[in-house]
């Protein structure tokens, strides 16, 4: 299996349930992981966090 192929499964698993949950508001959760990415625990430099972030953005585009 492909990274890209489990990319795409976990993004479209994460829409699912951010779409099904009825707890804690979406934009909060959106904000929350944006600051893990841009936090010690996030990817690499500078470069990779503001593209997991900007990835997270489209994310939270496609959430209804």
């Amino acid at each position: 299996m492909s990274n890209q192929a489990q990319v795409d499964a976990l993004e479209h698993l994460l829409i699912a349930v951010l779409n099904s949950t009825s707890g804690a508001p979406k934009s909060y959760l959106i904000e929350k992981a944006q600051g893990s990415l841009l936090g010690s625990d996030g990817p690499g430099g500078p470069e990779q966090k503001s593209e997991a972030v900007n990835y997270l953005n489209h994310i939270a585009s496609r959430i209804g």
